[in-house]
């Protein structure tokens, strides 16, 4: 081997300690960069010469940067941030309905509940008393006041699910193009790199994944040339360099609906915050919502029930206590119209129904909340569907797909309030004979508050509302529970990932020290060799 040899083994030294530096410094330098994957030089052998009597080695060169990378962790960590992006939304809106039902300091809907009742025994104490009667119906206001506080901050924390939906999706869109840029980026980076990766390229992308699977759930899959490709909901969100933007719509309830690719995908979303969003609107309607709505409904129909039955101090009777119930309608038909009216309140389930019809031309109510079949029959236009103290009349044309809704909860709150502003039309009084001593109806509203009710499961007034009170508070926990399960096992997986690909600054420093040396020492055999070459040239 000739001196000249030597100075391309000095040379391989300087070069592969030199990328080894770089490396190394990278890595120190993304230490708290999220994301970030360790890097590390693969260093190989150069191929040796034959020199007669043996092969002699001519350095060292730089076969590679290894990325740190683990994908079943990867894999993993994108799973548990679609679980805990639904966590997370479901124990931002259910700790917001928390505090509606919140009973702390005597202000919530229990407190105006029992005051209500106590003015009516005063009432009965006092038949005849005008301040009684007053404080009675101050009471039933502050009541229904307190009832429409409630349902305005349901109702809002279901209007911000839609804002949320609305602002999830448009960065959903906008990581989906990013990934789209990576892609074509990393597909051209690495066409020409042979088994080499864009390492840094790839490690934005996943960042972006992280990211993303906190908002919805997808799946993905590589292709052979570094291409991913996002789904959601079974259809392509990315696919190469081009995207599929996510987008919403307004379905018949008011809700946002997730649409990709003109299809409806709102039903195959079940994590990440979208998951999470979709979810607990539902349990909000379905519980909490429809639960104090038909409190105030059965409160409303048993209070009007006796009330109308007896008499005020002026005589006069068949008053309502409270404006009395109406019916609430959806019509989901482009050639139908529904009217639907109450004919007797006492046969009132205070349940919901589902209208539908057959090729037939047949009709079927359905109970909501039960599945029965209320009534069916042979659909007429302009005829009566009558039914659980209810009449419908559907006029138009009608075809298989047509469906309607009738419910006496939607608008019970909305509607409440006290129907009487006089004192002296309280009816205290079963009959006006008695007048004005008689107490006997005010005794029997007020033993309503003991009275277990059918609509409402056989439960006092009381009674449902603490369990409505204790189902809020059920799910709020469950919620609050889940929430910290899956922040400690996400907790938990960054962990993995960093014992496999994060920087640890003790080993950097290490390599870096090391790298130096070997540095110093390629320049000095360079430095040896010319010296070598000098002395050759001065004989």
């Amino acid at each position: 081997m000739s001196l000249l040899a030597l100075f391309n083994i000095g040379k391989s030294t300087l070069f592969a300690s030199q990328t080894a530096l770089s490396v190394t410094s990278n890595n120190i330098a993304n230490v708290n960069t999220p994301g970030f994957n360790r890097q590390e030089v693969i260093l190989d052998v150069a191929s040796s010469v034959n020199i007669g009597n043996g092969y002699v080695g001519r350095g060292v060169t730089v076969s590679g940067i290894r990325r740190h990378y683990d994908s079943f962790i990867q894999s993993q960590l994108i799973d548990q941030h679609q679980k805990y992006g639904r966590s997370s939304a479901l124990n931002n809106a259910l700790s917001q309905i928390e505090q509606v039902f919140n009973e702390a300091k005597d202000m919530g809907l229990s407190m105006s509940l029992m005051d209500y009742f106590n003015a009516w025994h005063d009432v009965a104490t006092n038949p005849e008393g005008q301040p009684q009667r007053t404080v009675l119906l101050q009471r039933a206001d502050a009541l229904v006041l307190t009832a429409e506080q409630m349902e305005r901050g349901i109702l809002d924390t279901l209007k911000q699910t839609n804002k949320e939906i609305d602002d999830t999706v448009n960065r959903i869109n906008s990581i989906a193009s990013d990934v789209a840029v990576l892609n074509g980026k990393i597909v051209q980076i690495e066409a020409g790199l042979g088994s080499e990766k864009a390492n840094d390229l790839r490690d934005q992308r996943d960042n972006l994944l992280n990211e993303l699977s906190n908002l919805v759930e997808f799946t993905s899959y590589e292709d052979k040339n570094g291409s991913l490709t996002v789904m959601v909901g079974n259809r392509n969100l990315t696919y190469q360099e081009a995207t599929n933007p996510l987008s919403t719509k307004i379905n018949e309830d008011g809700y946002k609906d997730l649409y990709l690719g003109g299809i409806n995908i709102t039903a195959n979303i079940n994590n990440g915050r979208l998951g999470g969003v979709i979810s607990v609107r539902d349990d909000i309607e379905t519980k909490p919502l429809t639960g104090i709505r038909r409190l105030i409904a059965s409160l409303t129909k048993e209070i009007n029930a006796l009330h109308r039955l007896g008499y005020g101090l002026d005589a006069s009777t068949g008053n309502d206590f409270f404006n009395p119930l109406q019916l609430s309608t959806k019509d989901y038909s482009s050639g139908a119209d529904i009217t639907a009216t109450i004919t007797d309140p006492s046969q009132l389930t205070l349940d919901e129904y589902n209208i539908s019809f057959d090729a037939g031309n047949n009709y079927y109510v359905y109970n909501k909340q039960t599945g029965a079949l209320a009534a069916s029959g042979v659909y007429s236009s302009g005829g009566t569907i009558a039914f659980d103290g209810i009449e419908m009349v559907i006029t138009g044309t009608i075809t298989a797909t047509d469906r309607f809704f009738v419910s006496p909860l939607t608008d019970a709150i909305k509607n409440f309030g006290v129907s009487i502003s006089e004192p002296t039309k309280v009816a205290a009084a079963s009959s006006n004979t008695g007048l004005p001593g008689d107490n006997t109806k005010a005794l029997l509203i007020a033993q309503l508050s003991d009275s277990s009710m059918t609509n409402l499961g056989n439960s006092t007034f009381m009674n449902y509302y603490s369990g409505l009170v204790s189902s809020v508070g059920t799910m709020s926990r469950g919620a609050s529970d889940g929430l910290k399960f899956d922040e400690n096992l996400l907790s938990k997986l960054n962990n993995m990932r960093e014992s496999v690909s994060g920087v640890s600054l003790d080993e950097e420093a290490v390599n870096l020290i090391r790298f130096q040396r070997s540095f110093e020492a390629g320049a000095k055999m360079i430095k040896v060799t010319d010296e070598l070459l000098q002395s050759i040239l001065n004989l």
